[in-house]
């Protein structure tokens, strides 16, 4: 008698489960709490240290002229030459007044809402890296006071901002939060410099290299409109890379943590 062999139906593995990572990260509710309670606290300590060093006009005037002169030791004092290159032009220094104010504080808010909202797993390290050089640079300002090139029309500069408007430093609410001797670093430079690195890191784009363009145009911004000296902006790019190489061991640990998360389901159902 001939036997008819039946094939059993084939059993499959379950599949393994998803990787913790790819699971939509609830990022919302107490989360958005906590990041407005980090910024508000944040901007809390920068108007206290503003309290501590505003009688300090003297010893900023009197850093300012050790700014100049080792600007004229490596021979890169010529703020004022390039500032008189645009002062024919009314709209230029328009666009340069505004893109210095409104640049600094809107494209950072909007840097962090596009991270928070879009590349969480970028976030958290930009943040770190903002604060942390945000903070820093709060404490450079406090025993380095430095007075901006504004303040010396004796040497040729034009105060920009007064002279063609917004005259933002008239406003009550900005001259009782903006700390006008905290020159050196300049965090308008750093701030940029850190969204244009968020963005390079964070992006798969092929035109994520034009926010390149943001540092340096607010580079130019804050030196055409003599609100900061050359040596400012240098003194925000060597604290930003700081800042990184500073906060790189303290990513990759995160890293190695979060991996270590993603294969515990996985290491579960080996066993």
């Amino acid at each position: 008698m001939t036997q008819i062999a039946i094939d059993e139906p084939e059993t499959s593995a379950p599949p393994p489960p998803a990787r913790a990572s790819s699971r939509p990260h609830r990022r919302y509710g107490w989360l958005v709490s906590r990041e407005v309670a980090l910024i508000l606290g944040g901007l809390i300590v920068y108007r206290l240290v503003r309290l501590v060093v505003k009688d300090e006009i003297d010893q900023a005037f009197t850093n300012s002229q050790t700014v100049v002169n080792w600007e004229r030791t490596i021979g890169i004092f010529n703020e004022v030459t390039f500032q008189s290159t645009i002062l024919g032009s009314d709209a230029v220094v328009w666009m340069l007044n505004r893109y210095y104010f409104f640049a600094h504080f809107g494209g950072t808010a909007i840097l962090l809402i596009w991270l928070f909202s879009r590349h969480y797993s970028c976030y958290g390290r930009a943040r770190r890296v903002l604060f942390g050089t945000t903070f820093t640079a709060l404490a450079v300002h406090l025993v380095f006071p430095l007075a901006p090139p504004r303040w010396f029309p004796d040497m040729g500069f034009v105060d920009t901002l007064q002279t063609y408007g917004p005259r933002i430093y008239d406003s009550e609410t900005i001259s009782s939060t903006a700390n006008q001797i905290a020159a050196m670093p300049s965090l308008h430079v750093a701030w940029a410099l850190i969204g244009a690195w968020a963005i390079v890191i964070s992006s798969a784009s092929r035109w994520r290299w034009l926010s390149l363009g943001h540092p340096l145009m607010m580079t130019a911004a804050v030196v055409l409109t003599a609100n900061h000296w050359w040596l400012d902006a240098v003194g925000a790019a060597v604290l930003v890379l700081v800042i990184i190489a500073v906060d790189a061991p303290i990513q990759r640990y995160l890293e190695r943590r979060q991996a270590q998360r993603d294969l515990a389901p996985l290491a579960s159902i080996s066993a």
